[in-house]
């Protein structure tokens, strides 16, 4: 065999091994937390999917978010079942998928050691790891745009030719996905736009020769014709979020909040000692790192390192924008992981390209040692849901058939996911106030929800009651129905409370 079919068959074994070695780094460190307490938005999730396909369609109209992701919750929860781990491990398994597609595309740009490299530093991405836990659509939507950009880098390699056809085809489909999956793909459609423009020769080049015009018009105007049927309920949903929104105003705090969640999956006033300085250290190494290397590579990695670092900022840039005041603030770090873990991969790129050996090493140590505190901080952080946990212990002691009433709607989401036929788990409806479209699916699906206390209760002898606990006074509240009842049991934990009340 020559020499440069060894290196052939190498290459082809190193493609292999490392997006596994990286696929089970991101598994060991997914599969952690993924029996943990469930927290409103996956309990929305899980909630949606006991519907049919039209229903699902019907709900998400009303809400912010499109309806694919819960399509395919839907038909993986037929398949794998419904429990928190099984439904969470599609997120895992779409993080997978990402973890290969980011190889590949690396790769494509840089070589198969750079790629290597830039695998391995993506793998191990706290916010990666954390929404590879997480029941909702986000690496699935990194997923669609690590796709994207590697079919969009195969067209544009042939441009206008027509063994590229197939990639601009499949680049407008992708595109089509993302939007159907959330609505802040688009913010990387957009910066891939300006560089499908730059690398075509620029606008007015584009308008003189035909074929460059005519595969643009083409592939967005099939990305386009595939999202026409969900555009109505698209604008429906942007009033919704126009009339009022959870998100907080774009603030120097959410800057700081950023930063920190970029390396360790954490609020900024939570990095602190160790943590804060070789998070700067990884900061100031990335800086000298990114100069040395743009350095000593030649112009064509130059260019691609560039490109690169556009499709990382952009995105961010474009929703810093649109959080600014009169807008409605829609800065959420989670809607770009895409962004986020092409930052880690590019750490990776940086590393893989430097000549200076001292400096990637220090580079690489860094990256190990920030990873780990950030993957550190995921597995050991304070969990968005606690109801789990108030569950496990009402169900230990409450009789079987004993009606559990939730104190509220946000309580009843997350709770209805742990009923079961022993221990159901009630919502007096009298007590709804269906004014966001994300409580739809309550009045619409109906799971042991009831018209009021005074009525259900009637031939009731006990009832369990679980609520909030209040943060300050570490009390509860003792709802009307109860007012006339005795308090047989108490079960206090730190968020939560359930509460025994018997008639006597």
């Amino acid at each position: 065999m020559s020499g440069l079919g060894k290196i052939k068959n190498s290459e082809r074994l190193i493609s292999i091994i490392v997006p596994i070695i990286a696929g089970l780094i991101l598994l060991v460190c997914a599969i952690m937390n993924l029996n943990s307490s469930i927290w409103f938005d996956e309990a929305y999730s899980a909630y949606l999917v006991r519907g049919d396909f039209k229903q699902i369609w019907e709900m998400t109209a009303v809400d912010v978010h499109p309806p694919l992701f819960y399509f395919l919750l839907k038909i993986w929860s037929i398949m794998f079942g419904t429990s928190a781990v099984a439904m969470r491990f599609m997120s895992v398994f779409f993080g997978l998928i990402a973890i290969v597609f980011i190889f590949h595309l690396v790769k494509k740009w840089f070589g198969v050691k750079v790629a290597s490299v830039a695998t391995l530093t993506a793998a191990v991405s706290p916010m990666l790891v954390r929404y590879s836990q997480e029941m909702r659509m986000y690496t699935l939507v990194l997923l669609i745009v690590v796709m994207a950009t590697y079919y969009l880098t195969l067209a544009l390699e042939k441009g206008t030719e027509r063994s590229g056809r197939k990639y601009w085809a499949i680049y407008a489909v992708l595109m089509a996905i993302g939007m159907w999956t959330h609505y802040f793909s688009a913010f990387m459609w957009i910066a891939q736009l300006v560089l499908i423009v730059k690398k075509m020769g620029g606008v007015k080049t584009i308008i003189k020769e035909t074929a460059k015009r005519r595969t643009i018009l083409l592939v967005y105007s099939l990305a386009a014709i595939l999202y026409l049927p969900w555009l109505p309920s698209f604008y429906s949903q942007v009033k919704t979020v126009q009339a009022g929104f959870w998100i907080p105003p774009v603030s120097f705090e959410t800057m700081g909040d950023f930063t920190a969640s970029l390396l360790f999956f954490n609020k900024a006033q939570e990095v602190t000692g160790w943590g804060l300085m070789f998070g700067l250290l990884l900061l100031v190494g990335f800086g000298v790192g990114l100069n040395q290397t743009f350095k000593t590579v030649k112009a064509e990695e130059r260019q691609k390192l560039k490109d690169v670092i556009w499709l990382i900022v952009a995105p961010f840039l474009v929703m810093t924008v649109l959080s600014l005041p009169p807008l409605t603030s829609s800065f959420v770090d989670r809607y770009i992981l895409y962004s986020i873990v092409l930052f880690w991969a590019l750490l990776g790129i940086i590393v893989g390209l430097l000549k200076n050996k001292r400096l990637k090493i220090i580079l690489a140590s860094l990256i190990i040692i920030v990873a780990g505190l950030g993957v550190s901080f995921v597995e050991n952080r304070k969990p968005r849901g606690h109801i789990k946990e108030i569950m496990a212990e009402t169900f230990a002691v409450a009789k079987e058939g004993e009606p559990i009433i939730a104190d509220g709607v946000w309580t009843y989401y997350d709770g209805v996911f742990y009923s079961s036929e022993k221990h159901p788990i009630y919502l007096f409806e009298n007590e709804v106030d269906y004014k966001y479209g994300s409580l739809e699916p309550i009045r619409k699906y109906r799971v042991n929800v009831v018209g009021s206390g005074e009525e259900f209760l009637k031939d009731k002898t006990s009832v369990w009651f679980v609520t909030d606990r209040n943060e300050e006074e570490r009390g509860y509240r003792v709802p009307e129905w109860a007012k006339e009842m005795r308090i047989e049991t108490e079960i206090l934990l730190d968020h939560n409370a359930a509460v025994h009340f018997v008639k006597d």
